[in-house]
């Protein structure tokens, strides 16, 4: 089978369920594991502002999302080229991805009929479900119900005997408090996740009603950001003095975006990660991760 992805946590999961040599193409920010990237790029950002401040990276995507702009072309006379079989999207969030009608327009332009398969998940039991879902359409509903069953379990709810109040900040520039399967991560690991709903997106505060929430733990996990990309975030000292007013008990640490924004199966990573920060033991992170302290700016 051929396949395309242009998610990047579908993309994971089909290297997850060993099915990485039918990958074919992907999109720019499939990264992960570092076999993808030597794949052909279906997929790239109209603007590539990456290493814009977060404050105007907002102000674009807004923009063009209020003009009904999408942020991401699509190369159909490469997807005509690659001749995919199976073509893995999403249907969720127009910032992060094509959506699903997106690439059914492309596939047309393209003279192709692959089978497109859209994942939307908006929950950590639907992130599960949609190794599920990947493995069927692989051909290979064995493995994905396997690994499936292996991150539920990674994953289920335990009692802490402190069940601290955690604050997950997907973006720093306005600050945006993680919504989706985030407050589920924080709950199955024995926390409880302040100014959030499970399965509703994202909530954008200000500075002063973070104070107001007083947070034990503060995750800093913006949305596309590994660890060195926040650190050079934080060169605006307006930003690093916000989050140090914080001083939550348990101390404010950075973690690489893709074990809290992306839906693939470091998921459970994250979840680990927020049980070793809550019990305050010597661990060894199974993913980047720094104390804010410890990040030095540069000049």
């Amino acid at each position: 089978m051929r396949v395309v992805s242009v998610l990047p946590s579908a993309t994971e999961i089909v290297f997850a369920l060993g099915h990485g040599r039918e990958l074919v193409g992907r999109s720019a920010e499939c990264d992960y594991p570092a076999p993808a990237r030597s794949l052909p790029v279906v997929m790239s950002p109209r603007t590539w502002d990456s290493a814009a401040p977060s404050s105007t990276i907002d102000a674009r995507v807004t923009a063009a999302r209020g003009r009904g702009e999408s942020l991401y072309t699509l190369d159909a006379d490469l997807l005509r080229e690659l001749q995919p079989d199976l073509l893995l999207t999403q249907d969720l969030c127009g910032v992060c991805s094509v959506t699903g009608p997106e690439v059914e327009e492309a596939c047309a332009r393209a003279g192709i009929q692959p089978s497109v398969v859209s994942l939307t998940p908006r929950s950590l039991g639907d992130v599960w479900n949609t190794v599920d879902t990947v493995g069927s359409a692989l051909g290979d509903p064995g493995a994905g119900a396997r690994l499936a069953r292996e991150l539920r379990a990674r994953s289920e709810r335990r009692e802490s005997s402190t069940s601290p109040r955690v604050a997950v900040l997907e973006w720093l520039d306005p600050p945006i408090l993680a919504g989706l399967w985030s407050p589920e991560m924080v709950s199955a690991a024995g926390g409880r996740p302040v100014g959030v709903t499970s399965g509703a997106p994202g909530v954008r505060v200000g500075w002063p009603q973070l104070h107001a929430e007083r947070p034990d733990l503060v995750v800093v996990s913006p949305c596309s950001f590994s660890v060195e990309r926040t650190r050079e975030e934080l060169n605006n000292g307006a930003l690093r003095t916000a989050l140090e007013s914080l001083a939550p008990p348990l101390g404010t640490f950075v973690a690489d975006e893709a074990y809290f924004s992306r839906p693939g199966p470091r998921l459970a990573d994250g979840v680990d990660l927020l049980r070793h920060l809550f019990s305050g033991e010597n661990w060894q992170p199974p993913m980047p991760v720094r104390p804010l302290g410890d990040l030095e700016v540069s000049a």
